[in-house]
């Protein structure tokens, strides 16, 4: 334990009031009032505050897909099937499933034109895994709201003990 005697705690003591200053806030009231909602930008989705209307607009056939009953241990792949309804180019900038059970094997890297449809490959291992599985994939892309959430779910049978 330091004691006020010690050389230790006097450097202590020295070294908290020279950094002490240095924690003080800054004052950027200035600076914020010049700020104004119109400068806003929604980086994720490229919107930059022109005619949302113009955006692409991700339409999935379903976002939930049943897996149904299986055994533990079958890997299982289902496909989410989309349309682009916007009137700009669609871009999937990331497709993260909710743990490492769950993946995106397949999903287009490049633009989807207006009108155009694509697809979202996602695998399930079920090896450890007993009992109902409910999975979230998170879908990002030039979108407002620029992230969608597709559900897979599905119930793993254990083998039976013997």
């Amino acid at each position: 334990m330091l004691s006020p005697t010690r050389p230790g705690f006097a450097a202590l003591l020295l070294a908290a009031a020279l950094a002490l200053p240095g924690c003080l806030l800054t004052d950027h009231s200035e600076q914020e009032a010049g700020i104004t909602t119109t400068d806003m930008q929604i980086p994720a989705s490229g919107y930059q505050g022109g005619d949302p209307s113009r955006l692409p607009v991700i339409a999935f056939d379903s976002t939930a897909l049943d897996m149904g009953r299986m055994a533990e241990g079958v890997q299982v792949e289902k496909t989410y099937t989309f349309v682009n309804k916007g009137k700009l180019d669609l871009v999937i900038t990331d497709v993260r499933a909710s743990c490492g059970c769950t993946v995106a094997k397949n999903w287009p890297r490049m633009p989807i034109a207006p009108g155009a449809h694509g697809s979202i490959t996602v695998g399930f291992n079920s090896q450890g895994r007993p009992g109902k599985q409910h999975k979230t994939i998170t879908v990002v892309a030039n979108t407002t709201p620029p992230t969608t959430v597709l559900t897979l779910s599905g119930e793993v049978v254990a083998p039976a003990l013997h």
